[in-house]
């Protein structure tokens, strides 16, 4: 009889467990996060920066075509120019190159952020598998590793 009774008890408690809350706590584990509004958060945060990111590569895709424009102006113009402003296009035609760069890299990270989110795996460090806490991901939307790991990365 006793039993019969322990079963009984284990039953209900399994069909109370399959009744799942909205966000259930595997989703929340594999995600790192707490709720879907914290989904939602970061996934408006890190679309907000994948527009600034794409417009600045715009605004530098744009200002160095400018400056091939002038070159090609100035070749055909009958004044030399002075070797000081040489350098100085060529320095921020440099410049500008290096910050295309930076900012491909950290729109690749934002893209790659995007993706985890898609697939579940947001806010998951990608050394150790824990989840990465909000606070990082606060101030650091595409963070991939926790400040554990990065810190070890680092080192």
């Amino acid at each position: 009889m006793a039993a019969r009774t322990a079963v009984k008890s284990r039953t209900k408690k399994t069909e109370k467990a399959k009744v799942r809350p909205r966000t259930s706590p595997q989703r929340a584990r594999r995600t790192g996060t707490k709720s879907s509004k914290d989904v939602a958060k970061f996934r408006e945060l890190l679309l907000t920066e994948r527009s600034r990111l794409e417009a600045e590569l715009r605004e530098i895709g744009s200002r160095t075509a400018r400056v091939n424009e002038s070159e090609r102006a100035s070749e055909l113009s009958g004044y030399d120019d002075h070797p000081a402003d040489i350098a100085s296009e060529t320095f921020e035609r440099e410049k500008d190159l290096a910050i295309g760069e930076s900012v491909e890299t950290l729109l690749n990270q934002v893209i790659t952020a995007i993706e985890k989110l898609d697939r579940g795996t947001y806010g998951i460090c990608d050394a150790c598998g824990k989840p990465i806490k909000k606070a990082r991901l606060e101030a650091l939307p595409f963070a991939t590793l926790c400040l554990d790991c990065q810190d070890r990365m680092e080192r």
